[in-house]
């Protein structure tokens, strides 16, 4: 089930991808080779970004996961589903956590790695690329994250997040190797499409955590079960004897 909604997310979210990493896809190495090596040196990119996707999504189903106690599940999902709608309607407050100092230093890193490794033209450092972008700060892979985070378990963060990086690929892999299918305009564009699709994700996160009832939704939790100790029936009866 993880799997297929982080498609389904990926899928519907790709616009912006195509948006926001348009330019840095169409900037790879191999661009002189034939359409076979670029096809797998670009396949292999986006299988670096999944595998990121997909090792981030099972750290964070786990702190979920560790959190995700009966009285606090409902909770968590709509605290995730209310900070995603505060950084829709707030994008300074994304771009801040992404200006931020640890973060900032682990952006520089990280794209110093990049600019080292586009120099390079083989296949590995292709795959390598796309695991260092899968690293770099996103609006929509926060968005992602909290959603991976609602699911609680490992597995689960991993099966969404890998769904979500698989759901963004056709999109992507389309600007690779028709470059003119996705204009710089129309990149633009399609860039403003995340904060009403942020909003949309944030009220399900917070619908889902009312506890109302609806399938797949907003499905009932559980409320905790508080063992109680059962009556000795022998002591009492020894004790009644006693009497």
């Amino acid at each position: 089930m993880e799997i297929l909604a982080g498609l389904a997310f990926g899928f519907v979210g790709s616009l912006h991808c195509v948006g926001m990493c348009g330019p840095l896809v169409l900037a790879l190495p191999l661009g002189g080779a034939s359409r076979a090596r670029l096809a797998a040196g670009r396949t292999l990119y986006h299988l670096g970004r999944v595998i990121t996707y997909a090792l981030i999504g099972a750290a964070v189903g786990t702190f979920g996961g560790k959190l995700l106690l009966p009285l606090l599940q409902q909770r968590l999902s709509v605290v995730a589903g209310a900070t995603v709608l505060l950084a829709a309607v707030a994008p300074a407050l994304v771009r801040k956590a992404g200006e931020a100092k640890l973060l900032g230093a682990l952006t520089a890193r990280v794209s110093g790695w990049m600019g080292r490794l586009l120099r390079e033209k083989s296949l590995p450092t292709m795959l390598g690329l796309g695991m260092l972008n899968g690293l770099l700060p996103c609006g929509f892979v926060y968005v992602a994250l909290a959603a991976a985070l609602v699911t609680g378990s490992t597995l689960g963060g991993t099966l969404f997040m890998a769904g979500f990086g698989l759901g963004t690929v056709p999109a992507m892999l389309s600007v690779s190797l028709f470059p003119g299918i996705f204009p710089a305009p129309a990149r633009a564009r399609l860039a403003r499409v995340l904060p009403a699709f942020s909003v949309a994700v944030g009220v399900l996160l917070i619908v889902r955590g009312l506890n109302l009832g609806i399938p797949y939704v907003s499905p009932k939790f559980a409320a905790p079960v508080v063992e109680q100790a059962a009556p000795d029936c022998c002591g009492g009866a020894e004790e009644g004897a006693r009497h």
